[in-house]
């Protein structure tokens, strides 16, 4: 099963394509049903509407589900390089929240605030929840902890580094973080 390393969804959904900088970069959401699972495995979906959605092909939001991906990449990997994120990636991420807020409605969390929740079988409820989490991070931060894996082997994934000290430099320590350490 895929590793869930970001530290939030939307990190965690940028880095569905493994190794970006390298020759060859590995993607892991191939189909809508992939998109669905990888939803559930980041506890986004319950199993039950899992399997419902999953009945579904959805080529379209597929595609535009990796489309918002690379744009939550481009706009994180800026902040991560300290500069300001591309327009064009930074309204993708705007027109995506602002369908899924469409679609949303708010709800008792059950700790005694509000959040977002989707219900019903729109193909699209895979990738709702993302591009809200992806403007909460953009909105409510801590962006200056948002950092890009220092593995010189082309990783680049996104981390948000939660670490006391603020050192965190490598998406994982198992991996790149020991290929680094090896080198």
């Amino acid at each position: 099963s895929v590793q869930l390393w970001g530290g939030v969804a939307c990190l965690d959904f940028a880095n569905t394509l493994d190794g970006r900088a390298t020759a060859q970069p590995e993607e892991l959401v191939h189909t809508y049903g992939d998109l669905v699972a990888w939803s559930e495995h980041s506890g986004l979906l319950d199993a039950t509407t899992s399997a419902r959605l999953r009945e579904r092909d959805a080529d379209v939001t597929l595609r535009t589900a990796l489309n918002l991906r690379e744009a939550i990449f481009q706009v994180f990997a800026a902040i991560g390089r300290g500069e300001p994120p591309p327009a064009l990636a930074l309204d993708e991420v705007r027109r995506r929240y602002a369908e899924a807020a469409t679609a949303a409605r708010l709800g008792s969390d059950g700790a005694g605030l509000f959040d977002w929740h989707f219900d019903g079988d729109d193909p699209d409820r895979a990738w709702w929840p993302i591009a809200v989490d992806a403007v909460h991070l953009l909105t409510t931060g801590p962006l200056d902890r948002v950092k890009i894996c220092a593995a010189e082997a082309g990783c680049i994934g996104l981390f948000l580094d939660t670490s006391k000290n603020r050192s965190r430099r490598w998406c994982t320590m198992q991996g790149c973080g020991i290929e680094a350490k090896v080198q």
